[in-house]
């Protein structure tokens, strides 16, 4: 996208008054000259009677909302050019749909009606955050929070990305509103030298901004810890911000969640963020990119962890196996997304928790790549563990797979065993599994019963 967004996705929960994602989604698709889509996604319920009924009613449900929403938007002088019923879960669809229509910014609520929907939006919003390849906007609740009065450009110690820059001078151009790039470093060593140099890093930033958008942002360089100091950014000012953040995309795998700070912004913040996505370094379709810059590209050894022992006797084997091929090590932690609902906490919240255990768990075999003196990069994606180790290895051209056939309890035995299972199953590549949790190990002296 090298200019504002021609096509925009609204994805609607069709609230009974228009929502504030809706008059920003209207707002900007004014302002900026673009398409306007809506989509609206209902699923079925199982149910052992009358299925068909209950699938044909709930689809009705649906499709009255959506023509509900589109109603009122029309109703507020907003034109639609298309409105889409879909089906499943709804960041699949969403995201499906954006593919579809070549959406360049999907925009979303973080909040729904009522208790049960503040969860269910809150955590489509999340999940959007972390599946689309394309730009989203996530817009809180509130008559306070939109339109903005500025627009903050996350830069240096965040998930930064060209695009969070070009797209939020170009959102803060079309609105008419001041826009800052903003940079933190932290207080460790001499605090004043990187401050000087995170300075002069903006500068240099802004000044690419501007020849590009024809908007050169404001600069502020601070100190202290990222998530802290850009909430405290929201909380010090009366004027209404947008906060744009950039994100890595490994792929089919979604966004990478070692960047703590989006995460933690995400799950705290009060006004609309921008998050745009781009591919990760490793991905294989910057390969040529990489060759260029780097030469030919080293051979990949994909570590799949949980942070059980038997997780860490497969990272100290993959890391001689490194080591001996002469390749990189990626450390890769998937954070299941179909726990969330029944985790009893708020979407977000565990998100984060399950994200801290993935940087421990990752970080653990980084301390053993580096004893063995190989390079080591931590991933940390959410998905379904199975299909995300397969799609990882896919996209950075990991060969072979390494990871423990068994996890830190006998609850996670049995599902870390079908994970490996599964990955052997499927996989097209070379898989070896490491086994031998000592809670599982057969008692000296045991007969193994095999003549």
């Amino acid at each position: 996208m090298d200019g504002f967004p021609e096509k925009i996705l609204l994805a609607t929960d069709g609230p009974v008054s228009m929502g504030t994602a809706t008059r920003a989604a209207v707002d900007l698709a004014e302002r900026g000259g673009a398409e306007l889509h809506v989509v609206h996604v209902w699923h079925t319920v199982p149910s052992p009677h009358a299925r068909g009924f209950i699938r044909s009613g709930l689809k009705e449900i649906g499709q009255d909302k959506l023509e509900q929403q589109v109603r009122e938007i029309v109703e507020t002088g907003g034109t639609v050019a298309g409105a889409h019923l879909r089906e499943g879960q709804a960041v699949e669809a969403i995201v499906d749909q954006g593919e579809r229509i070549g959406a360049d910014l999907v925009i979303a609520g973080s909040r729904g009606m009522g208790r049960l929907g503040r969860l269910a939006l809150g955590s489509v919003s999340t999940g959007l955050a972390h599946r689309s390849h394309c730009p989203v906007l996530i817009v809180p609740e509130g008559e306070k929070a939109w339109p903005p009065d500025r627009v903050l450009v996350g830069h240096g110690s965040f998930e930064d990305t060209e695009q969070a820059g070009f797209l939020g001078a170009r959102l803060a151009r079309t609105l008419g509103v001041e826009v800052e790039l903003v940079g933190v470093t932290s207080e460790s060593g001499d605090a004043q030298e990187k401050l000087h140099d995170l300075d002069r890093e903006l500068e240099s930033r802004a000044d690419e901004i501007g020849k590009v958008v024809g908007t050169r942002p404001r600069v502020r360089a601070l100190v202290g810890n990222v998530p802290e100091t850009i909430l405290g950014l929201y909380a010090g000012d009366e004027k209404r911000a947008l906060l744009s953040f950039g994100s890595k995309v490994l792929g089919g795998a979604g966004r990478m969640m070692v960047g703590e700070p989006l995460d933690e912004v995400l799950n705290s913040s009060r006004g609309p963020i921008l998050i745009s996505p781009e591919l990760h370094p490793a991905s294989k379709s910057r390969v040529p990119e990489r060759e260029q810059d780097e030469g030919p590209q080293r051979p990949a050894v994909l570590l799949a962890t949980d942070g059980s022992e038997v997780s860490l006797r497969a990272a100290g084997y993959a890391a001689r196996l490194a080591d001996g091929l002469d390749a990189k090590l990626f450390a890769l932690y998937v954070v299941d997304e179909y726990l969330t609902f029944r985790s009893g906490v708020h979407y977000g919240d565990f998100i984060k928790s399950l994200s801290e255990n993935g940087r421990e768990a990752t970080g653990k075999v980084r301390a053993l790549a580096e004893e063995a003196g190989v390079e080591c990069e931590e991933l940390i994606v959410l998905g379904r563990p199975d299909r995300a180790i397969l799609t990882v290895a896919e996209e950075i051209e990991a060969d072979p797979i390494v990871l423990g056939s068994e996890g830190t309890s006998r609850i996670e035995h049995v599902l870390i065993g079908s994970v490996s299972e599964e990955v052997l199953r499927n996989a097209n590549r070379t898989v070896l599994v490491v086994g031998g949790h000592p809670e599982y190990a057969r008692p000296k002296g045991e007969s193994s019963g095999v003549g």
